[in-house]
């Protein structure tokens, strides 16, 4: 379904916002302003994560965000709050609090539910949620999803299956992560393009019909297959996605411990937008999904709080587009945009203001 102009398109033009992502979003970002907000949070694994800065030292580099969570008299506070003001995420939660109590993981599900309902009102109409997380605490995520957009907005649970050295372990090795795909609305208006050509036909499927696009015939009264003598595209692609992990010497890698395959985003983009949409990632870390919404012609908001994801952006869209791309940098502690003074060849999407040097 095609897309229709943000109401932010002309304001917020590739915008990295530098503070938290709870009060941005509830200042800065307008009802129905966005098309798709993919997400890549802490995962709750009670670790401090550093800058790999590719050299061999005793102490770890400068740190990238801490995922560590205390149950304490703000993390209360905000949970009453959401109990009073949203019914079904309110049971959802007291529900939750019922059995974990006050712990690490119900003040993390509280911070997480609080962004999830600014996200539910910035999207469009058409738009969708990739929530991006792992088993540690997915199960209950989804829980938290299904209150806030509703069951009936659900779409995938997508798996995103990789590859890395093995552990000790007593169990079997994880090798995946989950992304939770919601729709805003439950009535299929929302932007959706079937992907082809990432998957292979099964041995069986070549065996029987070789490369040719199948076709039914059901003048029978049932169905009949048959080869047409086009090739096929493939299958569409599954809620199964096998891509690498980032080299710990790839090009594509920037030193941020957390850092996500341009891969991922790429397929999550041309799969739920369309050109000159607007995506938002409110946990944007390294910057993968804004770098692949800048190629692929979407517009973007980035926000974050850590001052190393803001410089790994900047150094992410230096090396990928050079003096072609611009951006507006607004420090939420001053609300002093700034543009990045990047480019001589100016898109004609793009208002440009007042360089900064």
């Amino acid at each position: 379904m095609p897309s229709h102009p943000s109401v932010l398109t002309a304001q917020y033009n590739g915008t990295l916002f530098f503070g938290d992502n709870l009060d941005i979003l509830r200042r800065h970002l307008p009802n129905g302003s966005v098309d798709l907000v993919y997400l890549d949070p802490p995962f709750q694994s009670g670790r401090t994560y550093h800058l790999y800065t590719g050299v061999r030292t005793p102490a770890p580099g400068p740190m990238a965000f801490d995922d560590t969570w205390t149950f304490g008299p703000h993390t209360q506070w905000a949970l009453d709050a959401l109990v009073r003001e949203h019914d079904r995420l309110g049971r959802a939660l007291v529900g939750l609090y019922g059995f974990l109590g006050p712990c690490d993981m119900m003040a993390y599900l509280v911070t997480m539910a609080e962004r999830i309902v600014e996200i539910h009102r910035v999207l469009r109409l058409t738009g969708s949620v990739f929530l991006h997380c792992d088993p540690t605490a997915s199960h209950y995520l989804k829980i938290v999803m299904d209150a806030v957009f509703g069951p009936e907005c659900f779409r995938n649970e997508i798996i995103w299956r990789y590859r890395r050295w093995p552990t000790k372990a007593h169990r079997f090795q994880r090798m995946h992560d989950v992304i939770l795909y919601y729709t805003r609305t439950p009535n299929g208006c929302h932007t959706f393009h079937t992907l082809y050509g990432y998957e292979e036909l099964s041995e069986s499927t070549k065996k029987t019909f070789g490369t040719k696009k199948q076709k039914a015939d059901f003048s029978a009264g049932h169905r009949k297959p048959g080869l047409s003598d086009e090739e096929t595209a493939g299958p569409p692609l599954s809620d199964v996605w096998e891509i690498g992990v980032i080299a710990a010497k790839g090009k594509e890698r920037l030193g941020y411990p957390t850092q996500k395959p341009e891969a991922l985003l790429e397929r999550i983009l041309l799969a739920a937008t369309n050109e000159g949409d607007v995506v938002l990632d409110p946990f944007c870390g390294s910057g993968t999904t804004l770098g692949v919404a800048q190629r692929l012609g979407r517009q973007w908001i980035g926000i974050d709080r850590s001052a190393e994801a803001r410089h790994t952006v900047e150094v992410r869209m230096r090396r990928s587009f050079g003096k072609t791309a611009r951006w507006i940098v607004i420090d939420d502690d001053t609300a002093k945009p700034q543009l990045r003074p990047l480019a001589k060849i100016i898109s004609k999407h793009v208002q440009i203001m007042n360089e900064v040097a």
